[in-house]
């Protein structure tokens, strides 16, 4: 730009809607323009809106399949889906992660739950990855085998906070930690009562929805499902809010716990029996403005899927599905109001997926690994 542009106009511009590959070129233009772009208020800024995309991780099929890798592809979630595809660069913290689990994705931030090789030792290891500017952070996670891992971003600070529950061997009551990436230290946090219960047990799955993190759990001794909460800013716990009676409890059916833009959804799977000759899944959508306590609404019913086969929803709504074929598992995107699927080409199986928008963060972080 000109030099004769003052350069609140050339910040204005350079704000205005710039993806996050031309912000990484424009770095290089002027001392001024890299300062800028570097700036924490710059990088919370730019993380507020900007287009979605859906990161999957699988085990290619067939004749791409190379000693069961894992393989990640990235699609553009616009008008254009799923046309824009693209394997996003891997940094190696998450290539050293044995069997990575994924847990969410908050500011663009996508975390992965893994093990480790040290020296002959096998240590648990969460990495933050931004795919968009190639960096990522490796936290070595203390604790047991069963600990609950959980993640999101505070939305005031920007600062990616890592939560751990662990249930004590002695009592199996339960306790909690937190690690932010700015201090790089965990800290002990407390936990309400109706949490520490002994018969709590949380699923696999976890949702960021408006800076809280949501756990779906069944407590074994009331028969009750019920939603947990974690606030990122406050960092308390919430109270929990149980399921309608219409519903049902964890022991007739499957279920799990999603979200689609910012609310939460609960996935409910019916498995095939004799009164039920082929499996299904409800969608039930948390409603919380409004009302005093939160309830659920049935959004939609997919046929014919197995049990945890729906992996993540488009930010339309639309489901993506794993579908099983004879010779590979597909990909495919179900479309509520014609009940009909569309493949995506993709192939293999252990399907994962998150959504992610471009953000800046861990820009002004090297690659490491936190002990």
């Amino acid at each position: 730009m000109s030099a004769n542009i003052p350069f609140e106009i050339q910040e204005k511009i350079i704000k205005k809607n710039l993806s996050v590959k031309s912000l990484l070129q424009f770095r290089s233009v002027s001392k001024q323009w890299k300062s800028l772009i570097d700036s924490s208020e710059f990088i919370t800024y730019h993380t507020q809106s900007h287009p979605e995309h859906l990161l999957i991780r699988y085990i290619p099929g067939g004749s791409d399949r190379v000693k069961y890798e894992d393989n990640y592809v990235s699609i553009v979630d616009d008008d254009s889906f799923p046309d824009h595809k693209s394997p996003p660069f891997v940094p190696p913290t998450v290539k050293f992660l044995a069997s990575p689990f994924m847990i969410d994705c908050s500011h663009g931030l996508v975390c992965l739950h893994g093990v480790i090789r040290d020296q002959g030792n096998v240590k648990k290891l969460v990495v933050l990855w931004n795919p968009l500017v190639r960096k990522s952070v490796g936290i070595a996670i203390p604790g047991g085998a069963h600990d609950v891992i959980s993640f999101g971003v505070c939305p005031k600070t920007s600062d990616p906070k890592i939560v751990k529950i662990t249930r004590c061997s002695i009592d199996n009551e339960a306790t909690a930690e937190v690690f932010t990436l700015s201090s790089g230290a965990w800290r002990s946090l407390p936990m309400n009562k109706p949490f520490k219960s002994k018969s709590l047990q949380f699923s696999n799955t976890q949702v960021v929805i408006d800076g809280v993190i949501y756990w779906l759990t069944y407590d074994n001794i009331i028969d009750k499902l019920r939603v947990y909460s974690f606030d990122l800013a406050s960092e308390e716990f919430g109270e929990p809010v149980d399921f309608a009676n219409n519903l049902g409890t964890r022991h007739l059916r499957p279920y799990n716990i999603s979200k689609i833009n910012e609310s939460l959804v609960v996935l409910s799977y019916h498995v095939a029996n004799n009164l039920t000759p082929k499996p299904f899944c409800d969608v039930w959508m948390m409603l919380k403005n409004g009302v005093p306590k939160p309830s659920f609404r049935k959004l939609f019913t997919v046929n014919d899927v197995q049990v945890d086969s729906i992996i993540g929803f488009r930010k339309n709504g639309q489901p993506i599905i794993v579908q099983t074929h004879r010779r590979n598992d597909e990909l495919e995107v179900f479309e509520p109001c014609w009940e009909h699927n569309n493949g995506l080409g993709i192939y293999g199986s252990t399907f994962k997926m998150t959504s992610y928008t471009e953000s800046l963060l861990l820009l002004n972080h090297s690659d490491s690994f936190i002990q």
